[in-house]
C-alpha cells in the first residue's frame, strides 16, 4: 500500500513578523500579498521592490512563497497588474493566487512558467469548475470553504489537479467571490480586498413581517471560526496537496501557534516515527492556537452542514477561550469584583470579556488587575475554583451579571511562550551531505535538502593520504555540523574515498561555507518572462466572429405571475429562477405555448451531484440558460442560448473574451464595476455581447448557511429542518431599519437581497449609444403591478421615449424604499 502524500502547511503572512513566525514554526509555504491587487487590503502587505529579498529568505529556509493577486481587475489596471505578474516571475515566486479570469490569461501570456493557483474567490465547488481552472492555466485549485470531506473526495475522484483546502481561521458566511454586500452598501468590494465585514453586524429577523424574538442572538450571519485538526487525517488520505490557514490580518503568535498545530496534526496522520514520535496535537496545542484568535471554533462545513452549530449568534469578534461563568458581583474595599466559577486557570494580566446581551449590550472587558482565590490574593488561580477578579477602577460590572459567559481574550503567558519557542527552536532545513573523491585529487562536497534542492562544491585542497587518524564519517560530521546561523541542519553524512584520507579542518570549513552559499543560490530560481504584454493582449481582445444575440429587455422572474406580467408589459423574454424546481416545467411550457421567449436560471452554486439540476433544466428545452458557475462554462455543445451571469465576475475585456470563447452568446458584467468602469468596459467591441442588469435588488450574501433553518427549526440540514421556508416569508432587518429579503434556493442556500432595488437608469442612454443591446430586470418579491410599472418604464427608457430622471422618480415614488445607485455610484479616491 502506497504511503499517503504529505500535504504542505500553508501559512498566512500580512507582514514580515508573521512571515518569519511561519518560517520558524515550520510552514512548508507562505502566502502573502503585495501592496495592491490582493484580497486583504487592510494587511500591511509587502513592498513589490523587496519581493526578491522576501522570496530569497523563504527559499533559503526551504519554504515556498505564493503571492496573492486574487482580486478582480479593471481594464485600466491591466498594465499595473502585468507589472506585478512580471515582478513575481522575476523574483522567483512559487505561484501567484488568482481570481480574475482575465488576469489568469494575462499571467499565462506574460510569464508562462509562473505557476497559477486558482483562488477560493473563483468559487470552485465541483470537478467541472476545477477542470475549467486547469484550462485557464491553474496548477492548483483552492476549493470553496463550504465543501464537506465527502464532497472534496468526489472532486478528487474526478480530477488530478492539486487541491488546497482551508483548515483554520475565519469563515466567510457568504461564498467567496459571491458576496456583494460591501460593494453594494459601502462601495468597498470584497472582490477587491476591501470587505467591510457586514456579516459581523447585528441583524434582527422578521418572519411574515413580524420581528421574531431570538433572545440575545444578534449576529445571525457571523459564523464560528474554522478549526479542523480532527479532519486532517481524512484530508491526508484524500491526497489534498495543501492545508491552508487563514489569517493575513493576524500576528506572529497566531501564525506560529497554528502552523505548529497543523504540522503536528499531519505528522500524527502520517504516523511518522510511530505514535510516540508523532502524537496527535494535544489540547494544550489546540488551546494555544485558539487563544491567539477565535470566535468559537469547529470544523466548519468539512463535516457537513449543521445550521445549529455554525452561527452562535452572540459573537462577532475574537473572544478566545471560555474560562468560566459569572456567579455574581460584589464590592469589597472600594473595588467591584466579579466572582466566577473558573473552568480554566487564570492569571493576573489576562484579558477577560464578560459576555453582554443583544449585540453586546452590557459587555465588559479588561485586564485582570487583581485575582483572589480562597480569600487571598494570588498571581494565578487553578481551574474548577470560585475566583474573584478585579478588572480595574474604570470597569463597572453590569447589574445582571450572574450566568454570563466569561472569556479570556488574551493570555500574555501563552503569547510569550509561543514567541520564545519560535526563537529558541526554529525549524531548520535538513540536509544530507556527501564527500567523495580520490587520494591526491580535490574531493567534491555535495548536499541535498529534504525538499530536494542540491548543490556541489569542490574542496580547494587535495585529499592527502593519512598515516594515522584518517577522516571518517564521525569526524566529517563534527566538522560539517557547524552550520551556525544558516537555515540548515545536518541529517545524514556520507564519505566515499578510495583510501585513508585527510583534509585540513580549514579546508573543510571553507568548503562547508561554500556549500551553504551554493545551496542558498540553488534554492532560488526566477521565472523567465515572455515578450507578450497586456496592451498586445487587449489589442487582440476582439469580439467573437459571431452575430450578437437578439436585443431586448429581459426579466428574471421568481414566480409565474411575475413572468406573465413581464411578458404582457412588453419584455422580449423572461428567465425563470424558481426557488423550487416544482412547477418550473409546467410554467415554462405554459409561457412557451403563449409565444414567450423563456430562459431558465440554475442555482449559482453547483456541488458534486448537483449536475443533475443542470441536466434537468436542459431537458426542458428552454430558449436560454443563464450560466452562473465556473464549471458550467465548460462548453456543453449545441443547445439553448447560453448567457453568462454576473457571478462569473467579468470586469475586464480579457475576462469577457475568455467567457465568450466558451460558447456564450452574451455575458453579464460583474456588479463590482461602478458606473464609469461599466461604461469603459462596454464602449468596446464587447458592448453588443453584454446583457446589463439595469434594475434589481442586489443579491448581497449568497451562503450555504441557512438562517431560516437555524432560527425556525432544530434541524441541522434540509433533511431535518422541516422546511419552514415553505411556510414563511423572512427578512433581515439591519441597524437602519431596512428589511432585506431572505430566500432559500433549491439547494437550501440562502440569498439575502438588498431592500432597495439598484437602478442603472441614468446609464442606459450612454450604454445604448455605445452599442449595448440587451438589458435585464431582476425581481425578488415584486407584485405583478410593480413588474408592469418597471418593465414599461425601462422599455420606454431604452427606446429613448423618456429620460432616466422620469424612470427613477417614478420608481422611487412607487417603491417601498425607492431605488438606489448601489455599486454603480462612483466613489472618488
Amino acid at each position: 500500500m502506497s504511503r499517503p502524500h504529505r500535504p504542505e502547511v500553508l501559512a498566512p503572512a500580512g507582514d514580515h513578523a508573521a512571515l518569519e513566525a511561519a518560517v520558524r514554526a515550520g510552514a512548508d509555504a507562505v502566502y502573502f500579498g503585495l501592496q495592491g491587487f490582493n484580497a486583504r487590503a487592510r494587511a500591511a502587505n509587502f513592498d513589490p521592490a523587496a519581493l526578491g529579498d522576501t522570496l530569497r529568505y523563504l527559499h533559503a529556509h526551504g519554504v515556498r512563497g505564493y503571492v496573492t493577486l486574487n482580486t478582480l481587475v479593471f481594464d485600466d489596471e491591466l498594465p499595473l497588474v502585468e507589472a506585478a505578474i512580471r515582478a513575481c516571475a522575476d523574483a522567483g515566486a512559487d505561484a501567484i493566487i488568482v481570481q480574475d479570469l482575465g488576469l489568469a490569461r494575462l499571467a499565462r501570456a506574460v510569464a508562462p512558467d509562473l505557476p497559477i493557483h486558482a483562488s477560493t474567490q473563483m468559487t470552485c465547488t465541483d470537478a467541472a469548475s476545477v477542470e475549467l481552472a486547469r484550462e485557464l492555466g491553474a496548477a492548483r485549485v483552492i476549493l470553496a470553504r463550504e465543501l464537506s470531506v465527502d464532497e472534496i473526495a468526489a472532486i478528487r475522484r474526478e480530477t488530478d489537479v492539486e487541491l488546497e483546502v482551508f483548515v483554520h481561521g475565519a469563515l466567510c458566511v457568504a461564498y467567496s467571490g459571491q458576496c456583494l454586500t460591501s460593494e453594494a452598501i459601502g462601495g468597498r468590494s470584497a472582490n477587491r480586498g476591501a470587505c467591510a465585514q457586514a456579516c459581523r453586524l447585528p441583524y434582527r429577523l422578521t418572519v411574515d413581517g413580524v420581528l421574531r424574538d431570538l433572545g440575545d442572538e444578534a449576529y445571525l450571519l457571523s459564523p464560528e471560526d474554522l478549526e479542523a485538526t480532527e479532519v486532517v487525517p481524512d484530508l491526508v488520505a484524500l491526497g489534498v496537496s495543501s492545508l491552508k490557514i487563514e489569517g493575513r490580518l493576524k500576528g506572529p503568535e497566531y501564525v506560529g501557534a497554528t502552523v505548529r498545530l497543523y504540522r503536528a496534526a499531519i505528522d500524527a496522520a502520517l504516523g511518522e516515527g510511530g505514535p510516540a514520535a508523532s502524537p496527535a496535537p494535544s489540547p494544550a496545542d489546540r488551546d494555544a492556537a485558539l487563544q491567539t484568535f477565535s470566535r468559537g471554533s469547529g470544523p466548519g462545513f468539512l463535516r457537513g452542514v449543521d445550521h445549529q452549530r455554525l452561527v452562535d449568534g452572540r459573537t462577532c469578534d475574537h473572544r478566545g477561550l471560555q474560562v468560566g461563568e459569572a456567579l455574581r458581583a460584589l464590592r469589597r474595599g472600594g473595588r467591584e469584583l466579579l466572582v466566577l466559577r473558573a473552568s480554566r486557570p487564570l492569571a493576573r494580566g489576562d484579558g477577560l470579556l464578560i459576555e453582554g446581551g443583544f449585540a453586546g449590550e452590557g459587555e465588559v472587558g479588561g485586564r485582570v488587575w487583581a485575582l483572589g482565590e480562597g480569600g487571598r490574593d494570588v498571581e494565578r488561580a487553578p481551574a474548577d475554583r470560585d475566583v474573584e477578579v478585579w478588572l480595574g477602577p474604570d470597569r463597572a460590572l453590569p447589574p445582571e451579571v450572574a450566568g454570563r459567559r466569561v472569556f479570556r481574550t488574551n493570555d500574555p503567558a501563552v503569547d510569550r511562550a509561543i514567541l520564545q519557542s519560535l526563537e529558541r527552536d526554529p525549524r531548520r532545513v535538513l540536509i544530507d551531505v556527501r564527500l567523495e573523491g580520490r587520494l591526491g585529487e580535490r574531493p567534491r562536497l555535495s548536499a541535498t535538502t529534504e525538499r530536494g534542492v542540491s548543490a556541489e562544491v569542490e574542496v580547494d585542497t587535495p585529499l592527502a593520504r593519512a598515516d594515522r587518524s584518517p577522516l571518517d564519517e564521525p569526524a566529517l560530521r563534527a566538522r560539517l555540523d557547524r552550520l551556525g546561523d544558516s537555515p540548515f541542519a545536518l541529517r545524514e553524512v556520507a564519505l566515499s574515498v578510495d583510501g585513508p584520507g585527510l583534509l585540513p579542518p580549514s579546508a573543510l570549513n571553507r568548503a562547508r561555507r561554500a556549500l551553504v552559499s551554493a545551496l542558498l543560490e540553488a534554492s532560488h530560481r526566477p521565472h523567465a518572462p515572455a515578450p507578450m504584454s497586456a496592451a498586445e493582449l487587449l489589442g487582440g481582445a476582439r469580439a467573437p466572429a459571431i452575430a450578437p444575440p437578439p436585443p431586448g429587455l429581459f426579466v428574471l422572474c421568481r414566480t409565474l405571475d411575475q413572468a406573465r406580467a413581464a411578458i404582457e408589459a412588453g419584455a422580449q423574454g423572461v428567465y425563470l429562477d424558481f426557488l423550487e424546481l416544482t412547477g418550473l416545467g409546467a410554467a415554462l411550457r405554459a409561457l412557451r405555448s403563449e409565444g414567450a421567449f423563456v430562459g431558465v436560471a440554475p442555482p449559482r452554486i453547483r456541488k458534486p451531484g448537483e449536475e443533475k439540476i443542470d441536466r434537468y433544466l436542459r431537458a426542458l428545452e428552454p430558449d436560454a440558460i443563464l450560466v452562473r458557475s465556473l464549471g458550467a462554462l465548460l462548453n456543453e455543445g449545441a443547445g439553448p442560448l447560453r448567457i453568462g451571469d454576473f457571478s462569473l465576475n467579468v470586469t475586464n475585456q480579457l475576462a469577457a473574451r475568455e467567457v465568450l470563447s466558451r460558447g456564450l452568446a452574451a455575458f453579464t458584467p460583474a456588479f463590482d464595476l461602478d458606473a464609469a468602469q461599466l461604461c469603459v468596459l462596454l464602449d468596446t467591441p464587447f458592448g453588443p455581447f453584454a446583457e446589463v442588469v439595469v434594475h434589481h435588488p442586489v443579491p448581497l450574501f449568497h451562503m450555504e448557511h441557512c438562517v431560516i433553518a437555524a432560527a425556525l427549526s432544530d434541524g441541522k440540514d434540509h433533511r431535518t429542518c422541516g422546511r419552514p421556508c415553505d411556510r414563511h416569508t423572512l427578512a433581515l432587518r439591519d441597524r437602519a431599519g431596512m428589511d432585506h429579503p431572505l430566500e432559500a434556493d433549491v439547494g437550501c442556500r440562502n440569498t439575502i437581497f438588498h431592500a432597495a432595488p439598484q437602478s442603472a437608469a441614468d446609464l442606459v442612454p450612454q450604454l445604448v449609444r455605445g452599442g449595448v443591446r440587451r438589458f435585464r430586470i431582476e425581481l425578488v418579491r415584486e407584485s405583478a403591478a410593480e413588474v408592469t410599472r418597471a418593465v414599461a418604464a425601462y422599455k420606454r427608457l431604452i427606446a429613448g421615449e423618456i429620460g432616466p430622471v422620469e424612470v427613477t422618480r417614478g420608481l422611487r415614488t412607487e417603491g417601498g424604499y425607492g431605488v438606489v445607485r448601489g455599486s454603480l455610484r462612483v466613489i472618488q479616491a
